[in-house]
């Protein structure tokens, strides 16, 4: 697969772009500890923790690792982030974070089948990945409704005093 930064992934009513720097204050004010709540991130609302994510978002794009993508409606508005991370010759991993006012309009489900259409055309794999917080009913309904199937559950470490129980699931093309 060729990785360009003009690369562009169009759903039914979004765009899925490369994260780009002119996104920084968007990215910056949306991260809130409330969309945070299920993900093993505690954000400061310090622009330079969001410049240095852009930062090596790019950087992994380069080293064909990670596609970071940040989310808008066909008039640019900014909706969120989502990824195609830890890329490999066996899996990849997806991700999305929504700015609050944008959650439970249906949008995951179609950003994430957006992502697995790109990546069923693009990359050769033997499953898809998506974790998610056994907590975080909505976002679990997301792989559900797509065909994953629970692989396993872990525990992770959001911050000193919280873990996050996770469910990964997968979605298998070999075995």
């Amino acid at each position: 697969m060729e990785f360009n930064l003009d690369l562009i992934i169009e759903t039914k009513s979004l765009v899925l772009k490369v994260v780009h720097e002119k996104y920084i204050d968007e990215i910056n004010s949306n991260f809130t500890k409330e969309v945070t709540k299920y993900m093993p991130f505690n954000p400061s609302g310090k622009r330079k923790e969001v410049e240095n994510f852009v930062e090596i978002s790019l950087t992994n794009f380069k080293r064909k690792t990670d596609i970071v993508f940040v989310i808008v409606d066909k008039n640019d508005v900014f909706i969120g982030c989502c990824g195609i991370h830890d890329i490999n010759l066996k899996s990849v991993e997806l991700g999305l974070w929504l700015k609050e006012d944008s959650q439970s309009k249906g949008f995951g489900a179609e950003i994430i089948n957006g992502l697995i259409n790109f990546v069923e055309k693009n990359i050769e794999i033997d499953y898809i990945i998506y974790p998610v917080d056994k907590e975080n009913i909505r976002s679990r309904k997301i792989p559900e409704k797509l065909g994953f199937k629970e692989y396993e559950t872990y525990t992770k470490q959001k911050d000193d005093s919280t873990d996050l129980n996770i469910i990964e699931y997968r979605k298998y093309y070999r075995d």
